[in-house]
């Protein structure tokens, strides 16, 4: 019998342990980035009160808007994304395995103003078991099958592609691309550290290697025109750039 009562208790422990809901919420934005947040972090962000008919009853939510959480990550918004951002898309899993699937234009501030929300409570108290302690609710839908109950997991991604121009990759290169062409003769070598950065090697006050400070292996030569006694090795904030080569792949310089 004391078998028996310790399987019982066993079975019902395990069966409340596998119910409970995720003890914190991860989102993965694109370029590598992602976070893990808690409840507490989630209470730190601006709160927002959603009223709103859950299957023919009124109620109130209590929570956070998604964009706000989306913003602990980086996401394709602003202007270098624009050619792109509508394919791209998030997907919202719950600790069961559900999943729904948004297109980023549906939660971009840029492109609607609808907005979602991540809640924690409901009319007042905490979201139950079976729903909480996150919930992803999509308000102004005729159907729920959007809302995600114990949602754990918050994932931006690029639509799949085959293409050598339409990758993540390939979007972050020609963004980075212009950031870089942004530097060019005549700027000063103050100008050029807030786009490079200088590395290890040989050089001089007329020239120097630098890297991309977005990415180490990225690299420009440049070459300068000192500013004031061109007999003074000390580099200048103010030294002109003469040259400047296009960017090129190298492994990082140790010295």
């Amino acid at each position: 019998m004391a078998f028996l009562r310790f399987l019982a208790a066993s079975t019902l422990l395990l069966a409340t342990a596998f119910g409970q809901g995720p003890t914190a919420l991860r989102i993965e934005g694109i370029s590598g980035t992602a976070v893990t947040i808690s409840p507490a972090d989630l209470a730190q962000l601006p709160q927002q009160t959603v009223r709103m008919v859950d299957h023919g009853t009124s109620v109130t939510f209590e929570g956070v808007a998604l964009t706000d959480v989306l913003a602990k990550v980086k996401t394709p918004t602003g202007e270098e994304f624009n050619p792109y951002v509508a394919s791209y898309y998030l997907v919202a899993e719950g600790q069961d395995r559900y999943k729904a699937v948004f297109s980023f234009a549906e939660v971009d501030p840029s492109f609607t103003d609808r907005r979602l929300y991540i809640v924690t409570k409901r009319d007042g108290m905490p979201l139950a078991s079976k729903d909480g302690p996150f919930e992803l609710i999509v308000p102004g839908e005729k159907r729920h099958s959007r809302w995600v109950r114990q949602v754990k997991l918050l994932r931006i991604e690029p639509l799949p592609t085959a293409g050598a121009y339409d990758s993540e990759a390939a979007r972050w290169i020609s963004a980075s691309l212009q950031d870089m062409r942004s530097i060019t003769p005549g700027m000063t070598r103050g100008e050029l550290l807030k786009v490079f950065m200088e590395e290890g090697g040989i050089s001089n006050r007329h020239w120097r290697r630098y890297v991309y400070r977005k990415c180490g292996f990225i690299k420009v030569d440049v070459e300068f025109e000192p500013a004031g006694n061109p007999d003074n090795q000390e580099e200048n904030p103010s030294d002109r750039i003469k040259t400047i080569s296009k960017p090129f792949l190298e492994w990082a310089i140790m010295d």
